[in-house]
C-alpha cells in the first residue's frame, strides 16, 4: 500500500490524505495517475444482480471522459465536468435505488449531477460526505442519491454526468455507484439481521483498550540491515523475549502477521503448503507466540493478507473461495481458542475482483475452533464490504475522531466496534536499519488511547520490528510510557 497519511494534531482529531509514501503491502496500486480527457473505452458488460447489490467501479467504468484521474486505491478523482459510464445487462426490468460511494468535498455542495439510462435521465445534488478524518480528509461515504429507477430488460448503457461551472476543482472523489434491487431489501434485511446475531462479543477488545500491531514479514531486516532466509528468521526467533517486550508496552493483544507482501508462513499449515510450496515452516511459531502471551494474559490476533493467500486475480471465484476456506479451517482446527481474532487485509480489492463471494460462508470459516474469534476485514477508508465481521479494521496510520459508545460517529463505517490502527514509524514494515523519532509523543498518544477507551474504542499501534524480533528503542520508550499513563492507577 502507498499512500501517505497528513499527521496535523487539531484537539486530537487528525486530518488524512493519500500521497505517495507509506508501504505497509502492495495492496494499493501506485498513486501513478492517468489522465482522460477524451472518451475512452474500457472494460464489458456488467450483470446486474437480482437477489443483492451490484457495484459499479469506476476504474472498471465502460467509458469516461473529462478530467478523470485515477488514484492509488482504486478511486477516480473528479474534477470539473465529466462523465463516467458502464454497459449493463439485466435478466428482467427491475426498479433500483442507486447509492453513491464517494468522497465530496464541502465546495461541492449542490453541485449537479445527471443519471442517465438508455433515453432517461435523473439529475440529483452533491451535499458533502463527512467523517472521521475532519474538513480536509478523505470521507467517503454511501449515500443514496435516487429511488425506483426503472432499468428495463436487456443490454443498456448508464452513466453519470456533472453539470457545473468550468472549474479544475475536485467535485468529487468516486470509488463506485451501487444498484440496489428495490425487490431484494428484504433479503438483504434478513442476511444482515442474520450477520449482526452471529457476531462474537468484542467486549474483551474494549477491555484491553489498546494493543500492537507488528509487521513482522520476509522483508523484515535485522539492526544491521541484514536479512536472513525466512525460515532460519522464524526458527531464531525468541519468543519469550519477545514476550518480554510487548508486556512492558502494557498491550492487551497483538496482531502478528502470517503472511505478507509474499506468501510466507511461520508454521508447519498443510494446506498452506498445498498452496504455497516451500513457504511454511518446521516451528510452529504462531502457537509459540499465542502460548507466551496468553501467561501475561494478553490475546493473539492474526493479520492475514486474503489477496496474497488467496492468490487474488490469478484463480477463479470459487478457488478464490476454496483457498480461504481451506486454510482457515485448518488453522481454526489447529489453534482453537489460541487464535483470538483475525486482521484480514485485501478486501476491497476481493469483492471487486471476486463479486459473487459468500461472506457467511467466510465468516463461517474463520469461526471454526473457536466461534468467540472477531474478524475485521480491511476495506481501507470505503464503507465496509459486509456487515459479516465484528470490528472495524481501522487503517487510519494517524488518530481520528474518537468514538461514540463504541461506534465511529459519522463517515464510512458506523456500524462496527471501532479499532483505529496507528503507525508508529513513517512505514509498516521495518525494510531498512535506521529506527526514525516516533510520530507521536507519550502524551499525545495516551490522551487519544485515554479518549478512545472512554467511549468504547480500541487503538492498536503498529511497531517496526526487525528480523530479530527487537524494536526500535525509542519507540519502546514512547510505548512504556504510555503503559505508565495508561495502565497505571491514579
Amino acid at each position: 500500500m502507498k499512500t501517505r497519511y497528513l499527521f496535523t494534531w487539531l484537539s486530537l482529531t487528525l486530518c488524512f490524505t493519500t500521497l505517495p509514501g507509506f508501504n505497509r503491502n502492495s495492496d494499493k496500486k501506485n498513486s501513478v495517475n492517468f489522465l482522460l480527457k477524451e472518451k475512452n473505452e474500457l472494460s464489458g458488460v456488467i450483470k446486474l444482480k437480482s437477489t443483492q447489490s451490484t457495484f459499479l467501479y469506476s476504474t472498471k467504468a465502460t467509458h469516461l471522459a473529462g478530467n478523470l484521474i485515477k488514484q492509488g486505491g482504486d478511486y477516480i478523482e473528479w474534477n470539473g465536468n465529466g462523465e463516467i459510464g458502464w454497459s449493463l445487462s439485466t435478466t428482467k426490468a427491475e426498479k433500483y435505488d442507486l447509492f453513491l460511494i464517494a468522497d465530496i468535498p464541502g465546495e461541492s455542495l449542490n453541485s449537479e449531477m445527471v443519471f442517465t439510462s438508455g433515453s432517461n435521465s435523473t439529475k440529483f445534488m452533491l451535499n458533502p460526505t463527512s467523517g472521521p478524518w475532519g474538513t480536509d480528509g478523505k470521507n467517503f461515504q454511501r449515500i443514496k442519491v435516487l429511488s425506483e429507477i426503472m432499468l428495463p430488460k436487456g443490454n443498456q448503457e448508464i452513466g453519470l454526468t456533472s453539470r457545473v461551472p468550468a472549474t479544475d476543482k475536485t467535485l468529487l472523489n468516486i470509488r463506485s455507484l451501487e444498484l440496489v434491487p428495490v425487490s431484494a431489501y428484504k433479503s438483504i434485511e434478513n442476511e444482515n439481521k442474520q450477520a449482526l446475531v452471529s457476531r462474537a462479543s468484542t467486549k474483551w477488545l474494549t477491555k484491553a483498550g489498546y494493543g500492537l500491531m507488528f509487521h513482522w514479514t520476509s522483508q523484515s531486516v535485522n539492526p544491521d540491515g541484514s536479512n536472513k532466509p525466512y525460515e532460519q528468521a522464524v526458527n531464531d526467533f525468541d519468543v519469550k523475549k519477545f514476550l518480554n517486550m510487548v508486556d512492558e508496552t502494557g498491550a492487551g493483544y497483538v496482531i502478528f502477521t502470517i503472511g505478507h507482501a509474499e506468501a510466507y508462513c511461520p508454521a508447519p499449515l498443510k494446506k498452506w503448503e498445498k498452496y504455497h510450496p516451500g513457504m511454511t515452516t518446521e516451528r510452529d511459531l504462531i502457537a509459540e507466540i499465542s502460548h507466551q502471551l496468553k501467561t501475561k494474559n494478553i490475546r493473539l490476533i492474526c493479520y492475514l493478507p486474503t489477496h496474497i493467500v488467496a492468490k487474488y486475480q490469478k484463480v477463479s471465484g470459487t478457488e478464490f473461495m476454496r483457498i480461504n476456506t481451506e486454510i482457515l479451517q485448518e488453522m481454526g482446527e489447529r489453534y482453537k481458542d489460541k487464535i483470538a481474532g483475525y486482521w484480514f487485509d485485501g478486501w476491497y480489492q476481493c469483492l471487486e475482483e471476486y463479486p459473487d463471494v459468500s461472506f457467511k460462508s467466510f465468516f463461517e470459516a474463520t469461526k471454526v475452533g473457536n466461534k468467540d474469534r472477531i474478524i475485521a476485514l480491511n476495506s481501507w477508508i470505503y464503507p465496509p464490504v459486509t456487515p459479516w465481521q465484528e470490528y472495524w479494521a481501522g487503517e487510519v496510520a494517524s488518530p481520528v475522531a474518537i468514538p461514540e459508545h463504541g461506534l465511529m460517529k459519522e463517515g464510512p463505517v458506523t456500524d462496527l466496534q471501532y479499532q483505529a490502527l496507528l503507525i508508529m514509524e513513517p512505514y509498516w514494515v521495518q525494510e531498512k536499519a535506521d529506527s526514525p523519532e516516533p510520530r507521536f509523543t507519550s502524551s499525545e498518544l495516551s490522551q487519544y488511547i485515554r479518549n478512545c477507551i472512554e467511549n468504547g474504542g480500541a487503538v492498536t499501534i503498529n511497531m517496526g520490528i526487525y528480523q530479530d524480533g527487537t524494536v526500535g528503542e525509542k519507540a519502546l520508550k514512547v510505548m512504556k510510557e504510555v503503559r505508565q499513563q495508561i495502565r497505571t492507577k491514579k
